[in-house]
């Protein structure tokens, strides 16, 4: 297999995508997602005033710890970070095809952020692009032989997203097969850091597993299908990305039973990036399907993986180059670079897995009608009430710290709202408040201390109505 040189295209391609998406993170206004992807930014924008939040488990310590200083300047911070984290993403996917000596591996940037969903949650305050981004840096060092290292880098990775820990049982099986299970106790090296450190807080070297918000075999999101994923790669991925992802597949499969072991590279990309990739596709099928784990069947935490996909996309676009080019030369080069074409145009074409622009970058409309009617209402007529609340996107749009339970309580430190304060006031809204605390408008209206002051709705370009009232002590 030839030498495969650094190549200037990519250093390119990767500065012209940095720039557009940090001018997109200053002109839209957009968080990205909602109330997760704002919450994660409260967490990290307040951790100074409550340091707790620093080893709060849903909010993830260490995404927290490194977000914190970015997310100082506001929601463009904090979108700026996760930025900075996709560019490393794609640089050590890059270093790491060039260990494997992969044709093409110019090309990742572009095939990368081809990834409708990849871009979107990039301009976020959510913890994936983090995560990818540690994962691939780890895997460096691994493929590297720089072992302990990666080792102890890909420790932490439970403590920005939870599947983590599938991508550790993965790694521990990598080193069994790759003869050096010696160096495995590396993998609990972050789980022992981090329990010394929360344990001043929490008085409980434990509180790693203690804490863990999805530990129960239950979900309140309800159960999905076993294909619920398969089905949802076409949308997150787009048609050309989703074609050459099968097409790699089954050229691994190929390169595994003509070539088995002969190949150096073979066990390190069988375990770390097929391998983490399936593991951790398969686990999400299963717990939607079974509906454990509070799982919500949402697509955007495979952007914690979304580089592994990238690497087997181009797998796929090598193998039809090298098909084609047994067939004639030409042929086989043309074919390629119209693939590459497509895999720009695709995302913006008018189908079901293309950009929705300015939608993707916008705020939603439920945080709009929070910005233009929720919040300026308060102002005017409630301007010194404790909200209770679900939406997080209310204290986001006030200015208040979510965590100051002398300003802002969320719904479930309420035990009952017949009883609230005189100084508080109730923001129901239809999806969080319903959703998440099981508070309808209708029980509401049927508390005998509470009336509804007003109710704002509007209607998403999807058709979607989304309603917030307001309540107080009569």
């Amino acid at each position: 297999m030839k030498q495969i040189k650094t190549s200037l295209f990519f250093y390119y391609s990767l500065a012209i995508i940095a720039i557009i998406l940090l001018v997109v993170c200053f002109i839209f206004e957009g968080t990205g997602g909602g109330g997760d992807s704002v919450f994660h930014f409260q967490y990290a924008k307040f951790a100074g005033q409550h340091p707790e939040n620093f080893f709060n488990h849903w909010a993830k310590p260490l995404y927290t710890i490194f977000a914190f200083p970015f997310s100082q300047f506001g929601f463009v911070g904090i979108k700026v970070f996760n930025v900075l984290m996709s560019l490393v993403s794609a640089f050590f996917t890059y270093e790491i095809l060039l260990h494997f000596k992969t044709a093409n591996a110019k090309f990742i940037a572009i095939v990368l952020y081809s990834i409708i969903l990849f871009v979107n949650v990039t301009i976020s305050g959510l913890t994936e692009p983090f995560s990818a981004a540690l994962l691939m840096v780890s895997i460096y060092f691994l493929v590297k032989n720089k072992t302990v290292l990666g080792l102890f880098i890909i420790s932490f990775l439970p403590f920005i997203r939870s599947e983590g820990l599938i991508i550790l049982g993965v790694v521990f099986v990598y080193l069994i097969a790759s003869k050096k299970f010696k160096w495995s106790p590396w993998l609990i090296s972050g789980h022992v850091v981090m329990s010394v450190i929360g344990s001043f807080y929490y008085h409980d070297l434990l509180w790693v597993f203690n804490k863990i918000p999805y530990a129960h075999m239950s979900s309140v999101y309800g159960i999905g299908t076993w294909t619920h994923f398969i089905d949802q790669l076409y949308f997150q991925m787009g048609l050309i990305e989703y074609i050459l992802f099968f097409i790699g597949c089954i050229s691994m499969v190929i390169t595994l039973i003509k070539f088995k072991n002969k190949l150096p590279f073979i066990n390190e990309k069988l375990w770390l990036i097929y391998g983490c990739f399936f593991a951790f596709f398969l686990a999400h099928t299963s717990f939607w399907a079974l509906g454990i784990f509070n799982s919500m069947g949402l697509s955007r935490v495979f952007v914690s993986v979304m580089p592994l996909m990238a690497i087997i996309v181009l797998d796929g676009l090598n193998f039809i180059e090298t098909q084609t080019l047994l067939i004639n030369k030409k042929l086989g080069v043309g074919l390629k670079y119209i693939f590459i074409i497509l895999l720009v145009v695709f995302p913006f074409l008018k189908t079901p897995a293309s950009y929705k622009i300015p939608d993707d970058f916008e705020l939603e409309a439920s945080q709009v009608l929070i910005k233009n009617s929720v919040v300026p209402y308060i102002n005017s007529y409630k301007p010194n009430k404790i909200l209770i609340m679900a939406d997080i996107s209310v204290p986001l749009f006030k200015n208040l710290d979510p965590f100051d339970k002398s300003k802002v309580r969320m719904m479930h430190d309420v035990k009952e709202f017949n009883s609230i304060d005189t100084n508080s006031i109730v923001v129901w809204d239809t999806w969080l408040s319903v959703m998440e605390f099981g508070l309808t408008l209708e029980k509401l209206n049927h508390c005998n201390n509470l009336k509804m002051d007003t109710i704002f709705h509007i209607t998403s370009r999807q058709g979607r109505v989304t309603e917030y009232a307001i309540f107080s002590r009569k």
